[in-house]
């Protein structure tokens, strides 16, 4: 098994190397016996976002994309600083996605962004893709970082587990055993899960 796992990540920080490369590196080596058995690579700004992300969406072995990024209500930023309007990304997703595009998910690891006009306007502009998740709410580094690695554990259990379930049900899966165990920090930081399942859907 693989992790079908592309990691994008912009730079948080002027001066530091603060990334959550590592712990993808460690939860990887975890369930894969091997850290690099995902994809990762940095953007500066929306022109190398485009090329990142029309390039995963067309990799055989790339089923979810996470992105990890500073982040607002209008957008995401880049290395740069500068604003990726939610209107960019939803044409980015709406141009890269499209009949041979193989993405089940995106994982938004940003403020604010993971709010509802944003995630159905992102939603419904991709053809193949069932659910988008990410924050509503201004969050800390450690505690999203830490509610992302039980999300992403508890995701790839569920694959292992539960092979012959579908995209929705393994998210649906993972979303209960999540809340489960997270409930209290899920709600304080806004984290929201948003499937498609021929209408809109927000997992509670």
């Amino acid at each position: 098994m693989e992790s079908k796992l592309a990691v994008i990540e912009a730079k948080w920080f002027r001066g530091q190397n603060i990334s959550m490369r590592g712990v993808f590196d460690f939860l990887t080596d975890i369930h894969f016996k091997n850290a690099h058995s995902y994809h990762y690579e940095m953007f500066n700004d929306a022109h190398a976002f485009k090329e990142l992300f029309s390039r995963m969406s067309l990799l055989n072995g790339i089923h979810d994309i996470y992105v990890a990024a500073h982040g607002d209500m209008n957008g995401i930023y880049g290395s740069n600083r500068e604003l990726i309007s939610k209107t960019i990304v939803k044409n980015i997703i709406e141009s890269s996605n499209d009949a041979r595009g193989r993405l089940d998910s995106i994982y938004f690891g940003c403020c604010l962004f993971g709010n509802e006009l944003s995630m159905k306007k992102l939603l419904c502009a991709g053809s193949t893709i069932k659910w988008i998740a990410g924050y509503d709410k201004s969050v800390g580094f450690i505690d999203s970082s830490s509610l992302d690695l039980m999300f992403w554990n508890h995701y790839w259990n569920n694959k292992k587990e539960n092979k012959s379930n579908t995209t929705l049900q393994h998210i649906q899966k993972t979303f209960a055993d999540l809340k489960n165990d997270t409930g209290g920090l899920m709600e304080r930081l806004g984290f929201k899960v948003y499937v498609w399942d021929r209408s809109l859907q927000i997992l509670d």
